[in-house]
């Protein structure tokens, strides 16, 4: 694949068509907190993702408690596996707190040259640099 090659991510291949879909078909259709926007991309860039996980799956390991982008898994169950851990605490007499973290916005500042370290060869991070 040339892009690989290459480190070279073509401009088209991040345009798509955003859409707007009701979250609620029975709350306020005025009301901009009740859509969510997706987004339409390419085939060729869908295709180009695919290859680069199939070629790169040595190196794209992810911990088994992420639920998210992972074949297999959803919000429910990371919705279970909460469940279960503050049933186990409170169970046991224990005091549970939790916390949480939107870093939804954080690939943005990545510094994706330390992939190097993980054995991220540099034309792969050049095409996950320019994927835009």
């Amino acid at each position: 694949m040339l892009i690989l090659k290459h480190g070279f991510v073509p401009n088209s291949f991040g345009c798509g068509v955003s859409t707007p879909l009701v979250k609620d078909k029975t709350g306020n259709l005025n009301d901009v907190d009740n859509y969510r926007g997706i987004t339409l991309s390419p085939i060729i860039s869908k295709l180009s993702e695919i290859t680069v996980l199939e070629i790169r799956n040595d190196v794209l390991k992810t911990d088994s408690l992420q639920f998210g982008f992972k074949t297999g898994t959803s919000c429910t169950n990371a919705i279970f596996t909460l469940k279960t851990t503050v049933q186990h605490f409170i169970d046991k007499g224990s005091s549970v707190f939790i916390s949480s973290l939107d870093i939804s916005k954080a690939f943005d500042r990545v510094h994706h040259f330390k992939l190097l370290s993980a054995g991220f060869p540099v034309v792969n991070i050049d095409v996950l640099c320019n994927c835009k």
